[in-house]
């Protein structure tokens, strides 16, 4: 009898079939064995594999074949043996069955077959950037794998393993692709840090052992520990620009990793941002104004990576028109009445308190309610050029003040007195002078000095002579009138001719005098002199006569007077 290939048996008719060939006749005589052996077990999908049946009966006519669903391309025999080449097997778990027929007995053995696939792709979910002290899942897929119960997959943060899972309890003998995940909290040394998945489909000791791994992620975390601090001044005039100022500390990884969004108003500001690497402090600056009197809400938000932090501050754009200072006449006659009110247009918000002042004192001030600070006065000399300020401040305790100042002019005749004009000068003859007179008024006066009916030069530096003394008559006129004064001029010199001859008088008389004294002098030494010989002869007693004639012939000596 000759076997048929049964083309792919259940397990149901494989049965069905070998208790047919039992009940052939002569099944039941001689004993034998039928074995069967693989080159692998395990096969790769779509691959081919080598399967040995052999058997133990010593007949030579014995027979046998491999029943399979699989495809066979090639086949070797021999006695008590026969191999297989199975190939393109794509049945994930199959069970040829080896048979040999000996003497009219029929034995069958089978083989388990497995085909496996290696995972195709692992792939492992990008991650996002990341905040410290979040949770955050990682995913790993791998696509396509066959069998699972032999898959492992492993989950690493640089050297270090996070997760590792295995599928031995997974049913099922086709390809499949799994999903692992694992959550994680980022801190910020995890900054920088690569993460890997690894599935690994060990086959052994039937198989071989397959690895694959993805690309790796690396991890990202910032942080922005402090909030952002918020600089600029709650108070804006209307068209004016005010500086706003965002900064925040401890940045990271970077300063230069943070970003800014300043707004005012609901409108994006233009920004310069600096930032210092020894601090982590990142700084933005811009400029902040509005056309529009109103609360405004300045909002600085500073990102890095995921993390943002806000903050707001609000702001009181303000409407402060210049004050209005007016004079009902500006340029007024002396003793005329004069009206000055200080007022302001419509300011946002309303009520401003208004002052009047001069430069010594405060001349007025009004409540938030009151529209104006009106001054009236009799313009007098000393009010000429006298300045009125007029100050405007917000009622609503906003530090700002705006000044309108304007000064009064007073018309007046001439006037002169001694402070400009002096009535008596006393010059010396020699040194050098100049004649001034000087007179108020407004329009300034004009001034002109004459003596004898001559004009005379005003402020011009001269030599003095004593022809300038005597009387100047000045005078001084504006278009209010004119004044007059007189000046005398006194000029102070030497006259030496008394000096010479009250001299030549004390000479005469110093001589006469001296003459005089002299011949008093003599004649009183002449009358002592003769005074003092009479009394020596008085005093002398008489000599002998060889000593008057050895003295000389003393006797006969007439007197001699002698002048000293």
């Amino acid at each position: 009898m000759r076997l048929q290939r049964l083309q792919h048996p259940s397990p149901g008719g494989s049965l069905a079939w070998l208790l047919l060939l039992l009940a052939l006749p002569g099944a039941a005589q001689g004993s034998f064995e039928v074995s069967v052996s693989l080159e692998a077990a395990m096969v790769e999908h779509g691959g081919a594999v080598w399967i040995n049946c052999s058997t133990t009966c010593q007949d030579p006519g014995a027979s046998g074949g491999l029943e399979t669903s699989l495809t066979k391309i090639d086949s070797k025999s021999g006695a008590g043996w026969a191999a297989f080449l199975l190939a393109n097997i794509t049945e994930w778990v199959s069970a040829p069955q080896c048979f040999f027929i000996c003497g009219g007995d029929t034995k069958v053995a089978a083989a388990d077959i497995s085909s496996y696939r290696p995972p195709e792709r692992v792939v492992l979910e990008p991650l996002p950037e990341m905040e410290p002290g979040r949770a955050y899942s990682l995913t790993c897929r791998v696509l396509n794998v066959a069998p699972v119960t032999h898959l492992t997959v492993t989950l690493r943060q640089g050297g270090w393993t996070l997760h590792t899972e295995t599928f031995q309890n997974r049913t099922g003998t086709g390809p499949d692709s799994v999903t692992v995940t694992h959550e994680i909290i980022p801190r910020r040394w995890d900054h920088g840090q690569e993460i890997t998945c690894h599935a690994a489909l060990d086959l052994r000791p039937h198989g071989p052992h397959f690895e694959n791994s993805s690309s790796a992620v690396e991890l990202k975390v910032y942080d922005l520990p402090e909030n952002p601090q918020l600089q600029t001044s709650p108070y804006i005039e209307v068209g004016t620009r005010a500086a706003a100022r965002c900064g925040v500390a401890g940045v990271f990884p970077a300063a230069g990793e943070a970003g800014f969004t300043l707004s005012f108003g609901g409108e994006s500001v233009n920004l310069t941002v600096t930032t210092s690497g020894a601090t982590a402090t990142a700084t933005a600056e811009g400029e902040v104004w509005s056309p529009s009197p109103g609360p405004r809400e300045l909002n600085c938000t500073v990102t890095v990576g995921p993390v943002a932090r806000s903050t707001g501050q609000s702001v009181l754009v303000y409407s402060l028109p210049e004050p209005v200072l007016e004079i009902n006449e500006s340029r007024p006659l002396v003793n005329s009445s004069v009206t000055i009110t200080c007022r302001s247009p419509e300011a946002d918000p309303r009520g401003v308190l208004l002052q009047l002042r001069d430069a010594k004192e405060i001349l007025g001030s009004s409540p938030p309610a009151q529209p104006s600070v009106q001054l009236q006065l009799t313009a007098s000399e000393q009010d000429d050029g006298r300045e009125f300020t007029c100050d405007a401040r917000p009622g609503s305790g906003i530090p700002a003040m705006k000044s309108t100042s304007a000064r009064l002019t007073v018309l007046y005749g001439p006037r002169m007195d001694d402070s400009g004009c002096p009535r008596k000068r006393v010059w010396k003859e020699g040194t050098e002078q100049h004649f001034s007179c000087l007179a108020r008024g407004n329009p300034a006066p004009a001034v002109g000095c004459t003596k004898d009916g001559v004009s005379v030069s005003i402020g011009v530096q001269r030599q003095v002579r004593r022809e300038d003394a005597g009387t100047y008559h000045c005078k001084a006129s504006n278009a209010r009138g004119s004044a007059s004064r007189d000046v005398t001029v006194q000029v102070e010199y030497f006259d030496i001719l008394p000096l010479v001859l009250g001299l030549a008088a004390a000479a005469v008389a110093g001589a006469g005098l001296a003459a005089w004294g002299y011949m008093y002098y003599r004649s009183k030494k002449i009358r002592k002199y003769r005074l003092r010989q009479e009394q020596a002869k008085a005093a002398e007693p008489a000599k002998p006569a060889e000593q008057m004639s050895l003295n000389g012939d003393a006797q006969n000596t007439p007197d001699v007077e002698q002048s000293v």
